[in-house]
């Protein structure tokens, strides 16, 4: 005589859950690590009237493609900025036929590499205790 236990379905409510719990660390983790590319972004804009570092912003939402989480930090005309805003950037950043290129984005990403890495690291260490 034996017993035999079918755990097909708490495998599947487990693997859910562990999704959940992920995709829930992976945006706060996302969120956290963009703040300080998002001050470092600022630091390095150009300032003419400062409308460009003002309308430097994280996204809150996290983008899901193929397994790869991202989050878009900048200007972008979706958040009801002047289209002007997001062309000064792009053009202050790459230049024109006239002006040579700042890449003041390169720069302020650069710097924030290291204190972002440590966010992230931060709020992994904490979530998954």
């Amino acid at each position: 005589m034996a017993l035999e236990f079918d755990i097909r379905e708490l495998t599947k409510k487990l693997s859910e859950l562990e999704n959940k719990v992920s995709n829930t660390i992976t945006k706060k983790a996302l969120q956290e690590g963009a703040e300080p590319v998002e001050k470092a972004l600022k630091v390095a804009s150009p300032v003419d009237t400062g409308e460009l570092k003002r309308n430097i912003k994280a996204s809150s939402r996290v983008n899901s493609k193929k397994g790869r989480k991202t989050i878009n930090i900048g200007v972008s005309a979706k958040d009801g900025v002047k289209r002007e805003v997001v062309e000064k950037g792009y053009y202050n950043h790459y230049g024109s036929r006239s002006r040579a290129g700042t890449y003041w984005m390169n720069e302020g990403f650069k710097k924030s590499i290291e204190p972002a890495k440590n966010k992230i690291k931060e709020v992994l260490i904490k979530e998954l205790k």
